[in-house]
């Protein structure tokens, strides 16, 4: 081995050494006092709201530091975000995001829930110290284009409030709250802040309600265990908000007239028996069918992340549905219309058909599903609106990802519940009747009215469709 390549591998164990200490542990990365990283969107609600709370905290404790980033409006920060949520591996990209040392938490409830996490980890950082969110990204080089970005001046879409007093000594333990909560009310209390200090923020810009704002109406008294719990009325309008939008698309006219017109067949067998096995499989299969689809639109909308022009494409392309579903009840199936062309009717007469001479219970159970699924694949069109708006909406809410798919459950079973009806009412008066074209008109008269008006807001106002 020649000196030549001795040199090389000494070289490159050096620089190799001087990147692992920089990474892991040199003073670049390393925070002598607590720096929280806050991602946010402009007309976000719960983002406000945490800015509010993020204020009093810093004011409450000014050895914090803070650096804010607005990524719904300026990519930059979006890759920043990003790179942060795959390196604490979140599996959502909503806002609010807050990082402080090894701890994270997506969304903001409210002061008393939230706020009290993240004063916890504050206080346990200010006590025991933690290192620099920024050491998860890896390589020097990314910190320095982070910092960079920091030094700016007047950066735009960036916030610093930076720590005004040194650390407190680690032998200080108790160190006063902000917000406390009492033991016989669960309820949180506000404190008196400190003497005022140096802070990026003036005392006129801190609100001066309380930091935990409870009315009567958000108190309600367990009278068993006499303890007074916070409810938070506004929790029930993404579920409200699910029932409305799948109801009505459960009110389908181009589903209903699949279903009736089979089991207006059906009825010529003569057996209550076999209206319900092929109602009711055709029934499930349809919900399960919708679920996987609209579990599609929902993963594109995670993958994708919030992105303005999504937003923006989604509530044009509501906006044009529901013009044209307006337009179907003044001219009913004129020009561009969303139901089932009369071409694809043929071939559903024919797989109906075929499911009624079935006389073997595997033949009728495995025909009706092929029908279920041919259905459904044919009237995507007429009902593609409602889940791609829904789906996109329930991507902006601060949940996780097993609540995503609970809520999509829950839109399906409410999805399927007028076609049950319909079955039921097929069963027990052993006939029925089909979905006339004034009621079609009607029912794309609503949805196209609802339709225009979800897009309209994801275009003018969507932090209105951001529920509590």
């Amino acid at each position: 081995m020649n000196g030549k390549s001795i040199c090389i591998k000494i070289g490159l164990c050096l620089l190799f050494s001087f990147l692992v200490w920089n990474v892991s542990g040199g003073y670049v990365l390393a925070a002598d006092h607590p720096i929280l990283y806050f991602f946010w969107g402009e007309g976000c609600p719960h983002c406000e709201k945490e800015k509010e709370f993020l204020k009093k905290l810093h004011q409450h404790y000014p050895e914090l530091e803070m650096r804010w980033f607005e990524t719904w409006k300026h990519p930059e920060f979006t890759q920043l975000a990003d790179a942060m949520r795959h390196a604490y591996h979140l599996n959502t990209s909503s806002v609010p995001m807050t990082f402080l040392g090894n701890w994270n938490i997506t969304g903001f409830r409210s002061d008393d829930i939230t706020g009290i996490e993240i004063e916890q980890q504050v206080i346990a950082c200010i006590e025991q110290g933690c290192f620099d969110g920024l050491r998860k990204l890896g390589p020097r080089n990314i910190v320095w284009l982070i910092q960079d970005q920091a030094a700016r001046k007047k950066p735009i879409g960036w916030e610093q409030y930076p720590a005004s007093i040194p650390p407190r000594s680690n032998e200080i333990l108790q160190i006063p709250r902000l917000i406390q909560v009492q033991s016989e009310t669960a309820m949180p209390v506000p404190q008196t802040s400190p003497s005022e200090q140096s802070s990026s923020v003036q005392p006129s810009e801190i609100s001066a309600q309380p930091a935990v704002p409870a009315s009567k109406a958000e108190v309600i008294e367990i009278p068993i265990i006499k303890k007074r719990v916070a409810l938070n009325i506004s929790q029930i309008g993404l579920p409200l908000f699910t029932l409305i939008i799948g109801g009505l698309d459960g009110f389908n006219p181009c589903a209903m007239w699949v279903l009736s017109f089979l089991l207006t067949l059906v009825i010529y067998a003569k057996s209550r028996t076999k209206i319900l096995l092929i109602g009711g499989i055709f029934v499930i299969a349809s919900g399960i069918i919708y679920f996987l689809f609209m579990t599609a639109w929902l993963n594109i909308f995670i993958f994708v992340g919030y992105v303005k022009w999504l937003r923006i494409a989604v509530g044009f392309v509501a906006i044009v549905m529901g013009i044209i579903n307006c337009k179907d009840f003044f001219f009913f199936q004129k020009g561009v219309s969303l139901t089932i062309p009369e071409s694809a009717k043929p071939k559903l007469y024919k797989r109906m058909r075929a499911v009624i001479h079935t006389s073997a219970i595997p033949g009728v159970i495995l025909g009706t599903i092929v029908l279920a699924v041919t259905a459904n694949l044919i009237e995507l069109l007429c009902t593609a609106g409602f889940p791609a708006i829904y789906t996109n909406i329930l991507t902006t809410q601060n949940l996780s990802v097993i609540q995503y798919y609970l809520y999509l459950v829950l839109y399906n079973v409410i999805y399927v519940i007028p076609l049950a009806v319909i079955v039921g009412i097929f069963a027990w008066k052993m006939g029925g009747r089909k979905v006339t074209e004034k009621e079609g008109r009607i029912l794309k008269l609503v949805g196209g009215l609802l339709m225009l008006a979800l897009g309209l807001i994801l275009l003018i106002k969507p932090q209105l469709l951001m529920f509590g």
